[in-house]
């Protein structure tokens, strides 16, 4: 019996140790651009906004800096809410490996959002 389970256990750790390797992911690969449309709102430039994962796996509960964030456009907060001087993205569901959560703003000058926290979700591993 232990000569069988000994193949079985090596087989298990490689594939934890191969499958981990290729979910490595971190609060880098989250991706953030602030791009200009051509809207004015309420006489301030309108900027869409797009968080981007750029990992393998899925990444959730991202929060991002916004202490200052204003806007005079209405902002859905299932995809962008203030929570204290930080911010939740897409309500904390998962961002799917290489998707992208957009929203929508308007306020002079353009808002810088650097990410702050994120959990990967990779397998359940």
């Amino acid at each position: 019996m232990a000569t069988t389970l000994h193949p079985l256990i090596a087989a298990l750790v490689l594939f934890n140790l191969l499958f981990r390797g290729f979910c490595q992911c971190e609060l880098k690969d989250i991706t953030i651009g602030t791009e200009r449309t051509s809207a004015l709102i309420q006489g301030k430039q309108e900027w869409n906004v797009s968080f981007i994962n750029t990992c393998k796996c899925p990444q959730q509960a991202l929060t991002v800096s916004c202490d200052g964030f204003q806007t005079v456009e209405k902002v859905d907060p299932d995809v962008f809410a203030p929570v204290g001087n930080k911010c939740t993205v897409n309500g904390g569901r998962p961002i799917a490996p290489f998707a992208t959560v957009q929203f929508l703003y308007a306020w002079d000058p353009p808002f810088i959002f650097v990410p702050v926290s994120s959990q990967v979700v990779c397998g359940g591993l």
